[in-house]
């Protein structure tokens, strides 16, 4: 699947994979969320089957250390966002309070 005129075919089947994982997994998303979490699983997927095609310890353990440290990149990258996110919204909400208190019409 990784010759250039079989790349469309193959980003469908890893893209349909993702979303049967979830699915498995029992999420119902409908948000913009459904988009990142399969896009983001595919990735981790994808790099994982990869290194395991040059990976030749005993039943693959460096293969599942590596799909380990994915899982863990994913979530500190996830709740990074989200925090920043959250800063974000509460120094805008801030910024917008003391704007009102000088007077200012928001």
């Amino acid at each position: 699947m990784s010759l250039l005129p079989n790349i469309k075919p193959s980003l469908s089947e890893l893209f349909d994979l993702a979303d049967e994982m979830w699915y498995l997994a029992g999420d119902d998303s409908v948000d913009m969320l459904w988009y990142t979490k399969r896009t983001t699983l595919a990735g981790v997927y994808a790099s994982t089957e990869v290194y395991m095609t040059q990976d030749h310890s005993e039943g693959f353990r460096n293969t599942w250390s590596f799909l380990d440290r994915r899982l863990t990149d994913v979530y500190t990258v996830g709740n990074t966002t989200k925090n920043v996110s959250q800063f974000l919204g509460y120094s805008a909400r801030n910024a917008i309070n003391v704007l009102r208190s000088k007077g200012v019409k928001i």
